[in-house]
């Protein structure tokens, strides 16, 4: 040959499938007119084979004159369907091909290895000869096989029939005759890998039948059509799918269709050939190679319509079970409405979609951020991704509204604790998008996000310092859950307001949960004490509530509220020393009076959001204004 052959096989097929040597084989019997091949395997069954034959022979026309030029030289082919390099990759697995050919009354013999230099032996054939040429593929060079599924004859057969399904249609079509006999034998077999002598063969009746349809496009070529061909069962008792381009006879797979796309049972394969084709694949035949003016998301994009199409007519499931996912997206994750892709082939991949919207949400966001100006498109983007961001925080809102209900006598007020405020954490104002995950202060009242500090179970003096603002040291051990310091305006600090919150576990204990006001009362007094500028102080005790205590407190006077659960308010006055009251008022909650009056104030944002993120969806699918949110 006129390059070194160990050179070009690793230029051309650096890391080559081992199914290729039986693709090229048997295409190149195809290509000289065969129309019955065999492949035979003998090995000593090992995934590291010290011992691995492959004998594979045609009754084509043989290796002519002309077709041994051709394949003793590496140069330009003389036409789009031929590579001219499929027969290297012989050399990445195999260091010798024994090939004995008979041809036009003659014989023609030579070894194909690494120091081929284009000869061959030609002798005259004896009667008994029949045309057709013999490869015998021995010297394996690889430390062990890949998978046992390289020599399998029932695996090759599918293997065979979906690389070369192109050929069989048309031959299947034209009611040509053809036989490819698969044998396989081992010394040793595996049963556990199911790896045993075995004999398999394709015929016609192997080749799925194809209903077709015509795609054209003038945005994609003005000329050249698509013929989508495709084999649709139901109840087949396996999940095959497959979709790929013809090119020169064989099928280049593009992935068009994830695994889960087809219902369970059933199968899929579509096949897609036009001109646009011919010749379009990389040297090993494993790739779709497009014109520089073809956009290749353009054309997945068609190909996919038109199969999703075909799909949902034929397999009325797919359009039933999706309209289901597609409705609980719709109610899971609100935020990415209208960021799902509307293209989906087969069944919805959950997981899958899900990333593409969440994906297509960021780059929004990033849009929105980078930019420099804030014409009027952009402030309507704006106003879009600000409610999706904020529909997404009242998503995760349900989620600690969820669990705070699952809570039970159990849970110790630690747990619960944590779930509202973590314990021995600072919040402060200045900082609130950082914490706002994690302080779920929200849960009693949603004024609580406009607080200027909160301290989780910190020390009494810690809670004084914050409010004056200074280091003056306070001797006192006792720990309020959590305690929120807050003003009308952050940045006046003469008076202010002091909420603090006292946490029960969740059961009804008749000393504890009535003690609960008592305790508040007595920090109240402390506060006022110390700080003087303190203009009220808001007490919340979270106790459980049954009929009894409810009974109590109403006998003390205390005001039963407006919730879905129970809540008890008593307005107290605190003196200081000076002799100066201050106001006290106090709440005692049920835990089913927050859970209850949290989901519903989130359940009110979170479809007022919805319905405008639904309002910017329709209107941009409609080429109109959307509605400012």
């Amino acid at each position: 040959m006129e390059i070194e052959n160990i050179y070009a096989a690793k230029l051309f097929f650096s890391n080559p499938s081992f199914l290729l040597i039986y693709f090229e084989a048997v295409a190149n019997a195809f290509d000289a007119g065969a129309g019955e091949v065999t492949i035979y395997i003998s090995t000593d069954g090992d995934i590291n084979p010290s011992h691995l034959e492959i004998t594979i022979s045609d009754n084509g026309k043989g290796f002519t004159d002309e077709r041994f030029d051709r394949f003793k030289r590496l140069k330009e082919p003389n036409d789009p369907f031929h590579k001219g390099l499929g027969r290297l990759v012989y050399l990445q697995y195999f260091s010798n091909v024994s090939v004995v050919s008979h041809f036009e009354g003659k014989e023609r013999t030579f070894s194909f290895s690494n120091k081929f230099k284009g000869d061959s032996h030609v002798t005259v054939a004896t009667a008994s000869d029949k045309l057709g040429t013999s490869l015998r593929f021995n010297g394996f060079l690889g430390n062990r096989l890949k998978s046992y599924d390289d020599l399998k004859p029932a695996v090759l057969k599918q293997k065979l029939i979906e690389h070369f399904l192109p050929f069989f249609c048309s031959w299947q079509k034209a009611k040509k005759a053809f036989k490819i006999t698969i044998e396989m034998d081992t010394q040793n077999s595996n049963e556990q890998k199911e790896f045993f002598p075995d004999i398999q063969t394709i015929t016609a009746a192997d080749v799925p039948h194809f209903e077709f349809e015509t795609i054209q496009d003038n945005s994609i070529h003005a000329f050249a059509d698509i013929t989508m061909s495709y084999s649709l069962r139901q109840k087949t008792g396996e999940n095959l799918q497959m979709t790929a381009v013809s090119i020169d006879g064989r099928t280049v797979p593009i992935k068009l269709i994830s695994p889960n796309s087809i219902p369970p049972n059933h199968s899929a394969i579509f096949l897609f050939e036009s001109d646009l084709f011919i010749g379009k694949s990389d040297n090993s035949r494993q790739r779709l190679v497009l014109p520089d003016d073809i956009s290749e998301t353009f054309l997945f994009r068609l190909l996919r319509q038109k199969m999703s199409s075909v799909l949902n007519e034929k397999f009325p499931e797919i359009a039933q079970k999706n309209s289901k996912t597609k409705l609980q997206f719709e109610e899971r994750y609100p935020h990415l409405m209208g960021l799902f892709d509307d293209d989906t082939v087969g069944v919805i991949d959950k997981d899958e979609a899900i990333e593409i919207a969440q994906r297509r949400f960021f780059k929004k966001q990033k849009e929105i951020l980078e930019s420099d100006s804030l014409d009027d498109a952009t402030f309507e983007k704006s106003l879009e991704v600000s409610s999706r961001t904020l529909t997404e925080y009242i998503l995760y809102r349900e989620l600690i509204i969820k669990r705070l209900s699952n809570i039970n006598e159990k849970d110790k007020e630690d747990s619960i604790h944590n779930l509202i405020v973590p314990r021995y954490k600072q919040f402060h104002g200045d900082a609130l998008v950082d914490g706002i995950y994690s302080n779920n202060a929200w849960l009693l009242d949603d004024k609580f996000m406009s607080f200027r500090t909160i301290l989780s179970e910190a020390k009494m003096k810690q809670v004084i310092s914050a409010i004056t603002l200074s280091e003056d040291a306070v001797e006192d051990d006792g720990r309020p859950d959590i305690s929120m310091i807050f003003s009308a305006d952050p940045e006046q600090v003469e008076k202010v307001d002091v909420v603090v919150i006292e946490i029960k576990r969740r059961t009804v204990d008749d000393k504890e949960n009535p003690y609960a006001a008592a305790q508040l009362m007595k920090r109240a007094r402390k506060l006022v004490d110390y700080c003087p500028h303190i203009q009220r102080i808001w007490y919340f005790a979270i106790i459980e509530i049954n009929e009894d205590l409810s009974q109590l407190l109403q006998d003390m006077k205390w005001t039963p509220l407006f919730s879905k659960g129970l809540v008890f308010y008593q307005d107290f006055q605190v003196k200081r020393s000076d002799g100066v009251s201050v106001p006290t008022p106090t709440c005692l909650l049920s835990y089913d009076a927050i859970i209850k009056d949290a989901a519903t104030r989130n359940h009110t944002f979170l479809e007022i959001l919805k319905s405008d993120i639904k309002k910017a969806k329709f209107t941009s699918e409609n080429g109109c204004q959307p509605s400012k949110l």
